[in-house]
């Protein structure tokens, strides 16, 4: 709860006009930017984006008796009603000022471990809070998994990069709790709407950047962009860390002195090395800018979590984590759900059974190669694609499980308003139909017959939902559904079977 005066002065750098009675030092109580959720004396603020306009639902906040109206667009304001309104030059920045006002926090007061790319985003974030955990110190996590108060759950997100508001709520709570350390995964949608306003970092990291969210960005190249203009959020001090092998470095804008690199390449100042993996762990080498070797042994495998790995303990150094604390906190992680999850119960069957999120081209074919290592039998995938997604990913996401994969079963993702015999359509359009594949649309029954038709040494991947608990179909309709649950009770079924 805050005053009308402390919001005019919040404000007064960017206000351009407005309209509020003389009682200033009157209360106003809640802040949002959804007009439906707006109570009596509440703050609503006009945020348009990119299907919705909230100018449109001014009066839907009139009706539900809004105390104050934050508004952009000038020819917006609904002539017939009476309301109090200040009109700003930025809404999305207005709530940010707004939001961390009414928190009673300080975004300076905090520093920030944040990382933007394609892949590898919730891996990093979730394994430097657990090396904060296991080396006693304290941490807040913000993923696209879960967000996390030190061990405590606080929610189970459905965006990557939650909103302006709820990143205000977390920080709140890390300040009742003395906590200043934030690890928080950004996507370009939360750079683009302006979720992560007032925020600056002290370490940026960069996974990768390939295609994705095509259907939100115009075109590849203002994805990457969006991206890259998160140094834009860099304090002064802060540094970026740069994946070598995936991303031009002379992008970063940056001086060079700002930007560690890693990756495989002899350039690289963390250089990957001597990777060994087989289903359960995998062991590597880091090779340091001073020139010694960190010894790394994970229960999370693939040559892409070498990369994950390697940018978290650069973080970690520069958070000041000893190498000792961070060895032990690596062999300690048991990984993200849905990022390359064994089932366990399937190695009695003499398979593998893993569960991916992999939902890009990208991330399709790092998953399958490594697959294709530690199987000693054939790989099979089962995956579809999102609706109301990039639709141009579709068939590449074809090409690549035809290329890497013996059996490709292709099923539902989440359709949402899409009709699914179109997603997989667009799938089938870039197969190999020389090659094993089959289609079976209803999800679970195709997770039952990849299962089905492996043999001893095989790997069924079942890709693209990962953690995800609910299947989204068209009209909001939703049902429960989580890859690793479905697997283990259909393996569990099929081991009862073989008994009788």
């Amino acid at each position: 709860m805050i005053t009308l005066n402390q919001v005019i002065e919040c404000l007064k750098g960017q206000t351009v006009k407005k309209r509020v009675p003389e009682q200033l030092e009157r209360e106003l109580y809640g802040l949002t930017s959804n007009s439906k959720e707006t109570r009596k004396g509440d703050i609503f603020v006009a945020v348009k984006g990119p299907k919705v306009d909230g100018h449109d639902y001014i009066d839907i906040a009139v009706k539900h008796e809004a105390g104050l109206v934050i508004l952009q667009n000038k020819s917006k304001i609904p002539p017939e009603l009476q309301f109090d309104y200040i009109l700003v030059k930025d809404t999305r920045k207005a709530l940010a000022d707004i939001a961390y006002l009414m928190a009673d926090v300080d975004p300076k007061d905090f520093r920030f471990f944040t990382v933007t790319g394609t892949n590898g985003k919730s891996t990093c974030v979730c394994l430097l809070h657990h090396l904060m955990r296991e080396s006693h110190r304290d941490s807040v996590l913000m993923s696209t998994v879960e967000i996390k108060v030190n061990d405590e759950l606080i929610d189970e997100p459905y965006n990557t990069t939650p909103g302006v508001l709820e990143i205000a709520d977390v920080l709140k709570k890390a300040k009742e709790n003395k906590i200043d350390f934030i690890n928080l995964e950004i996507s370009s949608h939360g750079i683009a709407q302006k979720r992560i306003e007032n925020l600056k970092f002290d370490v940026i990291s960069f996974t990768n950047i390939t295609r994705d969210h095509l259907d939100y960005h115009k075109d590849f190249e203002e994805y990457e962009a969006t991206k890259l203009s998160l140094v834009d959020y860099l304090k002064p001090n802060g540094i970026a860390s740069v994946n070598i092998d995936e991303i031009e470095v002379n992008k970063i804008r940056l001086p060079s002195e700002r930007i560690i690199t890693y990756g495989q390449s002899e350039k690289a100042d963390y250089r990957i090395k001597d990777i060994n993996c087989n289903i359960y762990q995998m062991n590597f080498k880091i090779q340091t800018p001073q020139g010694n070797d960190i010894s790394v042994y994970t229960s999370i495998i693939g040559e892409f979590n070498a990369y994950n790995i390697t940018n978290t303990v650069i973080a970690a150094k520069y958070f000041g984590l000893t190498d000792e604390e961070i060895k032990h906190g690596i062999i300690t992680f048991k990984g993200v759900p849905g990022r390359f999850q064994l089932v366990p119960t399937s190695k009695s069957l003499g398979f593998s059974v893993v569960v991916d999120f992999a939902h890009t081209p990208d991330a399709l074919e790092k998953v399958l190669k490594t697959a294709r290592m530690v199987s000693k039998g054939r790989v099979i995938i089962v995956f579809g694609a999102g609706g109301n997604a990039d639709i141009g990913k579709r068939r590449m996401m074809g090409e690549v499980t035809s290329r890497y994969a013996d059996i490709v079963v292709i099923t539902n993702d989440d359709p949402k308003d899409e009709e699914p015999e179109k997603i997989i359509e667009d799938i089938k359009q870039g197969l190999d139909v020389r090659k094993n594949f089959i289609v079976i649309p209803d999800r679970k029954t195709a997770i039952d017959a990849a299962i089905n038709f492996a043999n001893r040494d095989d790997i069924v991947v079942i890709a693209g939902r990962g953690h995800e608990k609910f299947q989204l179909f068209s009209n909001g309709k939703k049902i429960k559904f989580n890859d690793y649950e479905v697997a283990g009770e259909i393996i569990e079924n099929l081991k009862r079977s073989m008994k009788k």
